[in-house]
């Protein structure tokens, strides 16, 4: 059974698509997919759309939510179900990042929605129809996966809506602790995430809409939750923050990243590495040339292309360190990675359904640690296989920007320019 919802975010879309995609929560980025744009460059791509049509103010996205039963499904059948719904309802015209999250008992889909279509510029506006079909979809999907269906006077309990909303409203506080470095920047990270904070005679309570009434935390989660303690968790559980801005720190780590691939192609001559250089040199002169020692200025655009930079790094890292050079080398790789990990995947999934059955707590939680042990495995190799799908991506686009490059700088050439008419002999 799978409850769902679907509420308008106003506030910042990056900080609501790193929520979305938390490794932690997702498996190492396991269990997130994108659909009409790239996980790593969503938001570059999803702002890019606002841009070309024209409407970058109002809302940012929509921010959708899936939730299981506890233990009902597993990470692999509730992340399969999320991208279907997502697919079926807006493949056809927006963007999505989809994700599933696995730190709680009730596995859970979130769904980043673009508020304006790449096709037409047409903005999504979420009626009344539009949320009966998402848990139509919903529901016939969890029928053809063998789960269990919610019956229609169940479909708009408040109780199920408002139990998914103290969920996420928990999950949302969790995440603002781990990547705050004070309790103001906590407070500041809630509001980014669309939630009204206030704090009234040393109660933090928030709210996000559509609905009208303050949660207290406190007393909503406990007294872990107390502003004391939410002050406390922050510096205990956040890792030691540098003393430089975080952007210089990037403009560095981007910088030694690329001379050190540089000096790795003239090593080897990959022609994969080659394909990522030229989208590198590509992006310098956006970034302003982060290559110079001395960096005076850091535009948000600048920070973004460093962002993207950083990404690509990543990836010719992951080229360099498995000597992968060609497109051939790649697909072996691929293919090794999978028979690797498909014993381990089929081994999980059975301990799934013995969990299902399970009759006893001990069994359930005997079953629930060879699981996780399980994951730890499946983790890097995952990992290594979504590497190999987005190179094979990026690869693919690369070649097909460079000939498109190649077929404008062809037909340029071939224009002949007009003649000036000689006004003198007009005369």
């Amino acid at each position: 059974m799978a409850t769902t919802k679907l509420w308008k975010f106003s506030s910042r879309l990056d900080t609501l698509i790193d929520y979305a995609i938390n490794g932690e929560k997702t498996d190492e980025g396991y269990y997130v997919s994108g659909i009409n744009c790239m996980p790593e460059t969503a938001y570059c791509e999803m702002t890019n759309t606002k841009k070309q049509f024209f409407k970058t103010k109002g809302i940012e996205c929509f921010h959708g939510y899936q939730s299981f039963d506890a233990y009902e499904v597993s990470a692999n059948d509730a992340h399969e179900i999320g991208v279907k719904l997502a697919e079926e309802l807006w493949g056809d015209r927006y963007q999505v990042i989809v994700t599933t999250h696995l730190n709680t008992a009730h596995v859970h889909n979130h769904f980043v929605l673009n508020s304006v279509s790449f096709v037409d510029g047409k903005r999504f506006c979420n009626t009344k129809k539009d949320y009966a079909m998402m848990r139509k979809t919903s529901d016939k999907l969890c029928y053809d996966y063998g789960l269990s269906v919610l019956k229609q006077e169940e479909k708009y309990d408040k109780f199920a809506t408002s139990s998914i909303y103290k969920e996420l409203m928990k999950d949302s506080i969790d995440y603002a602790i781990r990547n705050s470095k004070d309790y103001e920047e906590f407070k500041v990270t809630l509001a980014k995430l669309d939630y009204i904070v206030t704090e009234r005679n040393g109660n933090l309570s928030i709210r996000r809409e559509p609905y009208k009434r303050n949660t207290r935390i406190e007393r909503q989660f406990g007294n872990e939750y107390s502003i004391q303690n939410i002050q406390k968790r922050i510096l205990e559980t956040q890792p030691e923050f540098h003393e430089f801005p975080e952007t210089y720190l990037l403009v560095r780590k981007t910088r030694e990243h690329y001379s050190n691939i540089e000096k790795y192609y003239e090593q080897n001559k990959s022609p994969l590495i080659a394909l990522f250089l030229i989208i590198a040199k590509l992006l310098i002169p956006s970034m302003g040339n982060p290559l110079k020692e001395n960096v005076t200025r850091i535009t948000p655009q600048m920070i973004q292309a460093l962002k993207q930079m950083e990404e690509y790094s990543k990836q010719a890292r992951f080229l360099c360190k498995y000597n992968v050079h060609t497109e051939e080398q790649l697909i072996d790789f691929e293919v090794t990675t999978h028979t690797q990990l498909a014993p381990l995947k089929s081994e999980r999934e059975n301990l799934w359904r013995k969990h299902k059955n399970a009759k006893t707590p001990e069994e359930k939680q005997n079953i629930e640690q060879k699981i996780a042990e399980i994951s730890k495995q499946i983790t890097p190799l995952a990992e290594k296989l979504k590497t190999c799908k987005w190179i094979q991506m990026r690869v693919s686009q690369i070649k097909k920007d460079e000939l498109h490059k190649e077929l404008r700088e062809e037909e340029k050439s071939q224009q002949v320019k007009p003649k000036k008419k000689d006004r003198g002999r007009e005369r």
